[in-house]
């Protein structure tokens, strides 16, 4: 699932305020995670073929290979 700029932008607002209120060093990996995922466009490029990789695995084992 490609994300929007518009997207992109809204949930590094959301992190912003989360950051705001908890502080960067808040201990939280799901915010690193998206945080990293919205600034590195390489980051996302392997998040998609992580995904793309594990839906073929699963696809091929509930298939009978």
């Amino acid at each position: 699932m490609n994300q929007t700029p518009q997207q992109i932008e809204k949930k590094l607002k959301q992190i912003e305020e989360f950051e705001k209120t908890w502080g960067e060093d808040h201990g939280q990996t799901k915010v690193y995670a998206m945080k990293k995922y919205c600034l590195d466009q390489k980051y996302r490029e392997r998040v998609h073929e992580f995904n793309k990789a594990s839906q073929q695995t699963i696809k091929r084992y509930t298939n009978g290979y």
